[in-house]
């Protein structure tokens, strides 16, 4: 019987070539480990056939066209970012930490010469890596053959500011800002006015005293990551009430009306949120209200002062319970009239935006209307006006 000699040959190098193969693979990874550098792992190429790396340490490509060269090396991390690790012998690599903190790797994309991990931003679920400088700033990778040691710091991100409370306060008083990455904090202004840091800030906490000159303005938390600036603004374009009614509000000698089915006190301090006084509403029957009438000589005009929303503090006091409401109507428009749940015991910051209530083109008046409740049951307002 004639023999196949070509198929035997082909299938001996088949085996030969899968054997060196093997022999090759079997060698990667053994050794002490090195890190050379960290770089970026994405470029977004700008210039037409530019090679792409199909591993990250660049020793193999997809065409034979002359590689555009860049410098993603890094020599500092940020968190919420990915970057790869180039060295050597990084195939049996083990753990990879950022000060003393473990990262995941996925193992999938490993190779000898790189490592792609993901350092965890603020919001994930993931252990949180340190940064500051009183950390290691230490990259450590554990391979099954050894450690290596890289510097690499991770830089602090920029402040974030959630929320701040009161809303509104007189110049003096202090209010309490909160959020995330205080730490190291240099400075708070309300919009170009530094303000006084009280106390001791924490990572989620500043105390700051309002400054004079302070009316409607945003406030920025500046630290060694960057500046935060709030979401909306302390303070008011239009004031209606802080230590008093303003002028052509409410009937009380300088303009306007007030009522209904209700006894009010504009010189009340039982429960003043910021300063001395608020006001207070005892609602007599179920549809009783706080109802403030303008009658002032000129138009208070939401698009020439750019007002968005009506802001009010509301305190539920005797009569009220858990859940209870009031309702809140601009210029009469109840068709429009939103609804708004108290906290028996304490004062809750309301913002509504007009776009709820109507959409009003000017002011004329304010209601805050019992919302169904048994009477007599008693609300406290202070710090309202417009945003």
């Amino acid at each position: 019987m004639k023999k196949n000699y070509k198929l035997l040959y082909g299938a001996l190098s088949l085996i030969l070539l899968f054997a060196f193969s093997c022999k090759k693979s079997d060698t990667e990874g053994i050794g002490a480990p090195t890190i050379t550098r960290v770089r970026t792992v994405a470029k977004n190429d700008t210039v037409n056939n530019v090679v792409r790396r199909i591993t990250l340490d660049s020793s193999i490509t997809q065409t034979k066209t002359t590689i555009i060269g860049f410098d993603s090396t890094v020599t500092s991390g940020g968190l919420g970012n990915q970057y790869a690790i180039i060295g050597t012998n990084l195939l049996t690599t083990r753990t990879v930490s950022f000060n003393g903190v473990n990262v995941y790797f996925n193992p999938g994309l490993l190779t000898d010469h790189s490592i792609i991990i993901t350092i965890p931003s603020l919001t994930s679920t993931a252990a949180q890596v340190p940064f500051g400088p009183s950390q290691t700033n230490k990259l450590i990778v554990v391979t099954k053959y050894g450690t290596v040691n890289f510097d690499f710091p991770i830089t602090q991100p920029p402040p974030i500011i959630t929320s701040f409370a009161p809303q509104v306060a007189n110049p003096g008083a202090i209010i309490t800002l909160t959020g995330q990455v205080f730490n190291g904090v240099t400075g708070v202004r309300f919009d170009k006015i530094p303000a006084t840091i009280v106390g001791t800030p924490t990572a989620t906490q500043i105390q700051v005293q309002v400054p004079q000159g302070v009316s409607s303005n945003l406030i920025y938390v500046t630290t060694p990551g960057g500046t935060a600036v709030s979401a909306t603004n302390f303070g008011f374009k239009y004031v209606v009430f802080t230590e008093s009614l303003a002028t052509g509000w409410g009937g009380q000698g300088s303009g306007g009306y007030d009522g209904y089915n209700s006894t009010r006190a504009y010189n009340d301090q039982t429960h003043a949120e910021a300063g001395t006084y608020d006001i207070a509403c005892v609602f007599t029957n179920q549809y009783g209200a706080l109802q403030l009438g303008y009658g002032g000589a000129t138009a208070i005009k939401v698009s020439t002062l750019g007002l968005t929303a009506i802001k009010f503090s509301a305190y539920a006091g005797a009569g009220y319970s858990a859940g209870q409401k009031v309702q809140v109507v601009i210029n009469g428009a109840y068709g429009n009239a939103v609804q708004v749940t108290l906290t028996p015991g304490a004062y809750t910051d309301f913002i509504i935006p007009l776009s709820s209530l109507g959409s009003p083109g000017s002011i004329t008046e304010i209601v805050l209307q019992n919302y169904g409740v048994t009477p007599p049951c008693t609300l406290y307002v202070d710090n309202l006006g417009f945003i």
